[in-house]
């Protein structure tokens, strides 16, 4: 079940509002969780035994460490949270690599309720949340189906206050976080599934200038598809009381490498910073280990993306971009304004290449950078029919519809027109979901 699914919006979602609004207390965690397994189990079905067993293991086992404050208890804790991560996503790889094929199907979610488990284990160790003495309470966190499957990765301590209390229902944030829902509805439905149907356009066409554009198209859809559903998931937490940190920052204008991922999947960067950068040392050591430090988060994150050599390396590439702009005079194109836009967003464009074509995304390349049929009828046509798409989803990516926001919010007619706005951005949304069909979000596979 996804979040763009007229199965979700008219059926799960008004259901589990309604019974939210009619529960009391401790019940209404009680429906939030019931309803959350619900909605993994519609999708993964047997699956979600592996969900429910992250979720006993690391309740209990937190309460345990928090008792038995030892290292090694922490580590093996950690061991057997990851396993099952592991054996279903990393198994097929590795035996791949002795001559040996070895499919397994890959739980959804399961990536992104590891890290949150194991992010709850290490913060109880460290002292900074207490273990919860409530399983229902701690399930809500862990499984609540707004951010269950692709995110934000939301650690303890965040919301942990609001979890742990009885939460009444804000009639205001209610209005606020379908808004936000609304807004990441219509960044999927129309912008994202879009941009997806024009890079499928573009499929067949041998022209450098097509292959550009097809790396192109597909970073912004990416972004469009994977903040669409973060928008959506922070709507949801609004509107049952629980509040998540931002998960991008109009990354596509970021003026480096270093800045890019600052702003994007914000979330996976702070987990890597805080649990695995600053225990290594993180920059305030030599510069051979900080370098060591860097390709290590980085190797760690493209695994984290997929089992792939694909992944290693765009991980990889980034990193070693990000060490050059430290230690190299590249930093100085960061600092020249309009030059430094156009080389992260060129880094950018050919590295995502390698997620976005992992089967030869070295032949890809080749062919972005052969210039052979640039100016082909075709590709020009192309080009010209879907330039303005492009455009203009690129100037929806950037802070400027935020900017005249803020600058008329408080008028009068703002409120009328803002409300106005969200219904239509709902119905034409739901018009193109219809016309669309089924279209997950990109980032369920990870």
């Amino acid at each position: 079940m996804v979040f763009s699914s007229i199965t979700f919006i008219f059926y799960f979602l008004v259901i589990v509002i309604s019974l939210y609004a009619i529960a009391k207390g401790a019940l209404r965690n009680g429906v939030l969780l019931l309803s959350s397994l619900f909605f993994y189990f519609y999708g993964e079905g047997k699956m979600t035994i592996i969900l429910i067993a992250v979720l006993v293991f690391s309740y209990y086992y937190a309460r345990f460490i928090e008792i038995h404050h030892q290292r090694i208890f922490l580590a093996l804790g950690l061991v057997i949270t990851f396993l099952p991560l592991v054996y279903y996503k990393y198994s097929g790889f590795i035996l791949e690599n002795f001559g040996i094929i070895y499919r397994v199907a890959l739980p959804l979610g399961i990536s992104f309720f590891s890290f949150q488990a194991a992010s709850y284990i290490i913060d109880v160790y460290r002292a900074q949340v207490k273990a919860s003495r409530s399983i229902l309470n701690y399930g809500t966190y862990l499984t609540f189906f707004g951010q269950l499957v692709a995110g934000p990765i939301v650690r303890y301590e965040t919301i942990a206050k609001e979890v742990e209390r009885e939460r009444k229902i804000d009639i205001d944030e209610c209005y606020y976080g379908l808004r936000r829902f609304t807004i990441g509805f219509a960044k999927k439905c129309i912008i994202a599934n879009t941009l997806g149907a024009i890079v499928l356009e573009f499929e067949g066409v041998d022209s450098s200038i097509i292959y550009w554009s097809i790396a192109i198209f597909e970073v912004v859809q990416l972004y469009f598809d994977f903040s669409a559903y973060s928008d959506m998931a922070i709507g949801l937490g609004l509107v049952f009381g629980l509040h998540f940190l931002e998960n991008f920052d109009y990354p596509l204008y970021a003026p480096s490498i270093r800045d890019f991922w600052r702003r994007w999947h914000m979330s996976l960067g702070t987990w890597f910073k805080d649990y695995v950068y600053f225990p290594l040392g993180g920059s305030r050591c030599k510069t051979s280990k900080h370098i060591f430090n860097l390709l290590l988060v980085w190797l760690l994150t493209g695994l984290w993306h997929g089992a792939a050599y694909s992944f290693i390396i765009w991980g990889l590439y980034f990193g070693i971009f990000i060490i050059l702009e430290r230690y190299t005079p590249l930093k100085k194109i960061t600092e020249v304004p309009i030059l430094r836009n156009i080389y992260c967003l060129f880094v950018v464009f050919v590295g995502f290449v390698f997620f976005n074509h992992s089967a030869d995304p070295f032949g890809f390349i080749i062919k972005m950078f052969t210039f052979e049929g640039a100016l082909s009828n075709e590709a020009l046509y192309l080009l010209s029919s879907y330039l303005p798409i492009l455009i203009i989803s690129c100037i929806l990516a950037s802070p400027l519809l935020k900017k005249i926001y803020e600058r008329f919010k408080d008028l009068k007619w703002m409120h009328y027109l803002e409300a106005l706005g969200i219904i239509v951005l709902f119905i034409g949304s739901l018009a193109y979901l219809v016309g669309a069909g089924f279209d997950p979000f990109l980032y369920f596979r990870f």
